[in-house]
């Protein structure tokens, strides 16, 4: 899927990164914006509360590119939002403190933007490796499967309904990049803790074409402050997600917003069960009435229906 040719890069870039005690990591994260083959315009590190040495670490680097905004921690939801703010280049990325591009991340993103000015957004593909091992894992996109069937660009009329399908987002903020113009007025929801980079994401994709490449442009690290790890934790996040989508999905996209829905809604009904199953066993090696337990099996199986 890689898209080749030599694509000039005309924008400029402002890029938001969102800190919230990640002092140990930030100044990687910091080394590889300024490596970038094509250098950005704007660094914003916006600081959410930081109880670390975030500020000191930032402040080690002399770049007039650089600026620093601390606000009371609010989240990173509010942290992206103070960054989008203060954005003033023509496209607009995210680099977690925790990650780090690789050197070509920009000239790829922002040269496929410039390409082609009815596009919102252009994504990458990702490795995740272990903090502590330093073992890589499989690139990001084998979890979108369905990429693999699709044109690398997908026309305006097409994005929402042809991403929101997918039985995972591709909705990872370290590796795209957004036309600002078209996505002023977005931000993130604060209220929701997981899922918040899909729920924006979405919203984006119903604003233009969406360029995508598999290659890989970043590195995740995965460690002991990372979000969430569990599984059914994200699912309920995701219908969470999905229905505050609600009030902004309209017109053509409506039939595609409520299949994708169903589905959200039937992954949850299923990990309750699953949940609910999982408690059940435990319950059968604990001593006690074989009466109690025969009752607890029929009001389990009277909940799955």
């Amino acid at each position: 899927m890689m898209i080749s040719g030599e694509i000039s890069v005309r924008a400029s870039v402002s890029v938001i990164v969102p800190s919230f005690n990640c002092a140990r990591f930030l100044g990687e994260a910091i080394e590889s914006i300024i490596a970038q083959t094509v250098p950005v315009s704007q660094i914003i590190i916006v600081d959410d509360g930081s109880t670390d040495d975030t500020e000191q670490v930032v402040s080690r680097f002399i770049d007039p590119r650089i600026e620093y905004i601390k606000q009371k921690n609010a989240g990173v939801s509010a942290a992206r939002n103070t960054g989008l703010d203060a954005a003033r280049g023509e496209l607009v990325t995210f680099l977690d403190a925790d990650d780090r591009w690789r050197p070509t991340f920009v000239e790829r993103m922002a040269g496929l933007l410039t390409a082609d000015p009815s596009a919102v957004c252009a994504f990458a593909n990702f490795l995740r490796f272990d903090h502590e091992t330093g073992r890589r894992m499989m690139g990001q996109f084998q979890y979108y499967p369905e990429l693999r069937n699709m044109p690398n660009r997908i026309p305006e009329n097409k994005a929402f309904d042809t991403l929101v399908s997918c039985g995972e987002f591709p909705a990872y903020t370290t590796v795209m990049m957004f036309r600002r113009a078209l996505i002023a007025s977005l931000r993130f929801n604060t209220s929701l803790k997981l899922c918040e980079d899909a729920h924006f994401c979405l919203q984006a994709f119903m604003r233009g074409a969406v360029i995508f490449t598999d290659e890989i442009l970043a590195d995740v690290r995965r460690h002991d402050g990372n979000a969430s790890h569990d599984v059914g934790e994200m699912v309920l996040a995701k219908l969470k997600a999905l229905r505050a989508l609600d009030q902004y999905v309209t017109g053509k996209h409506v039939a595609a917003y409520h299949d994708r829905l169903v589905k959200a809604q039937v992954d949850a009904a299923i990990h309750r069960i699953r949940s609910g199953w999982r408690h059940y066993r435990e319950c059968l090696s604990i001593p006690g009435s074989r009466r109690r337990k025969l009752k607890g099996l029929v009001r389990m199986a009277l909940s799955a229906f």
